[in-house]
């Protein structure tokens, strides 16, 4: 197969699949992994909407705009996410879930913990949660904050929302966001969320950010909190060397 072949095919599975991944690509098309990352280089070049990250490449503007998609990219990164924050869970604790796809990932593993208090703008996170405990002597409350219902997210958000939030308080806020600097901080792709974290922030003993790689030294439109207004961050590879650097000159604890 020619490259300029081989690379249109390539484009044409990220504009289907929104992802795609250096190893599988290699084998499917029988060339190095090398080869496959000077492909995705290529493309995105020429590409806007298509970036770089770590072990492929993803269209980034459908995962801004549709809960359904991100919810299906690096879900064995987030279910890794969802089972280390339910670890920082403790009985009887209150808590924030938030609307990003990876939170649902720990509503399976509170079946362990006993007495909880949630809090969420997710309709997501309710669905997952009446799956897992509708036919269960579930000892834990949850709360939903109504407000503009958000098709596209399943969530709920807006000036309501964030009024709402002034009346609770939380020992723990478990967050997403879109995007992670050391220059910007933590921002966000769409206002009514970056407006919601933020009041969230001001509510909460220990703010829990829940992050997949390809939102490193990432900068959205919407500014959300400096670096040194975060406590917890939860990642997939503690080890990276971004979350090394923000650790260190932050003081964030890196889980």
């Amino acid at each position: 197969m020619l490259m300029n072949e081989r690379r249109q095919y390539i484009l044409e599975e990220l504009n289907k699949t929104n992802i795609v991944y250096v190893k599988k690509l290699s084998e499917k098309y029988s060339v190095t992994m090398e080869t496959i990352r000077k492909d995705l280089d290529d493309i995105i070049a020429e590409t806007t909407d298509i970036k770089k990250v770590y072990g492929g490449a993803l269209k980034s503007s459908s995962v801004d705009e549709n809960y359904s998609v991100r919810d299906e990219l690096f879900s064995n990164e987030k279910d890794s996410l969802g089972k280390k924050a339910a670890e920082l869970i403790k009985d009887d604790d209150c808590i924030f879930l938030d609307a990003g796809s990876t939170i649902t990932k720990i509503i399976p593993h509170l079946k362990s913990k006993n007495n909880l208090k949630i809090v969420t703008v997710s309709l997501a996170v309710l669905i997952e949660f009446t799956k897992f405990f509708q036919n269960t002597n579930c000892t834990h409350k949850i709360f939903f904050i109504g407000g503009e219902v958000k098709l596209n997210l399943l969530s709920t958000s807006g000036t309501e929302v964030a009024l709402s939030i002034k009346n609770y308080f939380f020992n723990k806020a478990f967050l997403t966001l879109d995007g992670i600097s050391f220059e910007k901080g933590i921002t966000s792709h769409n206002y009514d969320e970056a407006h919601v974290t933020a009041e969230v922030l001001k509510h909460c003993s220990k703010n829990i950010f829940m992050i997949t790689e390809e939102k490193f030294n990432s900068i959205k439109f919407f500014k959300v909190c400096n670096l040194d207004s975060v406590h917890t961050i939860i990642a997939d590879n503690p080890n990276n060397q971004f979350l090394k650097e923000i650790s260190q000159n932050f003081e964030i604890n890196i889980y």
